[in-house]
């Protein structure tokens, strides 16, 4: 019923479990003590001793505002714990995502929903079910001593009722952790399907096939509709359980109670044991109700801790002041068991060198290696020709290697704000004079100037102009070492003669790594390096390679070949 890894998480927060317990304890004595002036002031009314029974009238209030006082401040107690176990829980998530780069066991929509949902359910396991864990172990007991100085027969009975509401809880904990389990991943599961559809929503119109995954949808809602109703089927048999224990062993004793008062025992004592017999029941019913509520939370608990528990890179202690080299010596890199690079030996310095080959070759992935974007299994990546890649501090690193490729996100917000996002220092005079060297300052004054706001996707900008806003961004810093991923995919030619004359400029003094499909791109490159098969099989300069029979010449010609017939036609 608890789990030590999510009560791991309390450490430094127990003194709130603590107080949480001690302000359910003076609330339960609270209520013992109204309960028994109000017998006083039946008693005190039956005998026209009216002036006392407004003394205890009086008295009741006062117990009863203490009573709303302790309800106030164990809200705050419980919320100030939930709290504090929260943000570091989401503080841990949001860094454990950053160091692991992104790749999680989870995919984006469920992060989103894990870090958002999860959390908060996780807030409710943490204020509502926890805190009165123990206070419902302990108060049934406290009773027992009570009730046990009134009538012993009575005092048993509720004790022995009272375990049967956990036992229920234990019978169907684990049908709930299954069902739970099964509700969180389909719940995550449409969650994807239905931002995967929203994000191709174009290009299933396009292609007559929005009404087959429109179908999909709605058989996975159906599915989630059906575990829903399991969970709720479950919650209700759970809680009928309880409620036929508490109010079947209150009524047992009510029953006994009265057989007392028959056989002597004082009425108003009688009524006393009445009244106060559902407080036996009423701590473990809540804490029932809040199992369910709890299991969602642990469940999504869970998941949370798998992430946490996921293996990151370990970071360097070597700061980096510059970058003047990045040379990878005999590396080996694999998806699985499938090798994608092998024996890569491959030295960038300044000037413009650049990674060709088929698509599919692995040039993104060297591109993603120079980075440490991804991991090699062999091999040794060394920055300036001395320091290990796994030595270095990655932050140090990244303040000095930029990479920009096809699918860079902009944010939703102003061009100002977006550029203070890669800069904060920079002025309004530096952000125009970086938009006229991409050739964007006529078409950001048009649309009212540095206030113009990038729509979601970037809907309001075309595919070239999305990628010089970006070279822009990455231009208002200096990096030593450039990567360019594909950044002329797919975009108009003019916006592709302005990107390769400012990258051409900026190999003049930096160190620039272009990967391109397009050859024509890389025909000034320093050096050349063809991919294929895992491996580098040539290279040298553009006009080296043309110079002779090379797969890079063959490559070059068929791409010339295909333009022409493409502009003919």
């Amino acid at each position: 019923m608890l789990d030590k890894e999510l009560l791991k998480y309390i450490k430094g927060n127990i003194r709130y479990i603590v107080y949480t317990l001690i302000v359910n304890i003076l609330s339960l004595i609270l209520n013992v003590g109204i309960t028994a002036l109000i017998i006083y002031v039946i008693y005190h009314f039956i005998n026209h001793q009216f002036i006392d029974g407004i003394y205890m009238i009086v008295l009741t209030l006062g117990l009863l505002a203490i009573k709303c006082i302790l309800f106030y401040l164990g809200s705050k107690i419980t919320t100030t714990l939930a709290d504090n176990v929260v943000y570091k829980l989401r503080s841990e998530t949001y860094e454990k995502y950053l160091k692991l780069g992104g790749r999680t066991p989870f995919t984006v929509s469920e992060m989103a929903q894990l870090s958002t949902e999860g959390i908060e359910q996780l807030r409710l396991y943490y204020s509502s079910y926890l805190p009165n864990f123990f206070y419902a172990m302990i108060a049934p007991m406290l009773l027992f001593v009570l009730f046990m100085f009134i009538e012993v027969k009575v005092a048993i009975l509720y004790l022995c009722c009272v375990p049967l509401i956990p036992m229920s809880i234990v019978m169907v904990s684990k049908w709930a952790k299954r069902i739970f389990h099964k509700y969180w991943n389909q719940y995550t599961s449409l969650g994807d399907s239905f931002l995967d559809n929203i994000s191709g929503m174009k290009e299933l119109k396009i292609f007559n096939y929005d009404h087959k995954r429109q179908k999909e949808m709605m058989d996975e809602s159906e599915s989630f509709r059906k575990i829903t109703m399991k969970v709720l089927v479950m919650q209700l048999a759970s809680v009928t359980i309880m409620d036929l224990v508490s109010f079947g062993g209150a009524g047992i004793g009510i029953v006994l109670s009265l057989d007392a008062m028959y056989n002597g025992l004082n009425i108003y004592l009688t009524l006393f044991m009445v009244l106060i017999g559902a407080e036996f029941f009423l701590p473990m019913r809540a804490l029932g109700s809040a199992f369910h509520v709890a299991m969602n939370g642990a469940t999504a608990g869970k998941k949370i801790l798998k992430l946490l528990a996921c293996k990151e890179k370990e970071d360097g202690n070597t700061e980096v002041s510059n970058i003047t080299s990045v040379e990878l010596i005999n590396v080996n890199f694999a998806y699985a068991e499938n090798i994608v690079i092998k024996s890569l030996n491959i030295t960038l310095d300044k000037g413009l060198h650049s990674i060709v080959g088929l698509s599919g070759s692995g040039k993104s992935t060297i591109a993603k290696i120079c980075m440490g974007i991804e991991d090699i299994s062999e091999g040794e990546i060394l920055i300036n020709g001395q320091i290990n890649f796994n030595q270095i501090k990655r932050g140090s690193f990244y303040t000095h290697a930029a990479y920009i490729s096809n699918n860079t996100y902009l944010f939703h917000t102003t061009i100002y704000e977006a550029f203070r996002f890669y800069n904060l220092q920079i002025t309004e005079d530096e952000i125009w004079e970086l938009l006229k060297i991409v050739k964007l300052d006529s078409m950001v004054m048009r649309n009212g100037g540095l206030s113009f706001k990038i729509n979601e996707s970037a809907t309001n900008v075309s595919g070239g102009e999305k990628q010089r806003l970006v070279l822009a961004f990455y231009l208002s810093r200096e990096y030593d070492f450039y990567i360019f991923d594909e950044v002329t995919s797919n975009i108009d030619i003019e916006s592709e003669e302005i990107i390769m004359d400012i990258i051409k400029k900026l190999a003049e003094e930096k160190i620039v790594l272009l990967i391109s499909h397009r050859l024509k791109n890389v025909l000034e490159c320093d050096k050349i390096y063809y991919l294929e098969n895992t491996k580098i099989v040539e290279f040298g300069k553009a006009c080296e390679l043309l110079s002779k029979e090379s797969r890079f010449k063959t490559l070059y010609q068929s791409q010339q070949m295909l333009e022409v017939i493409n502009y003919e036609a």
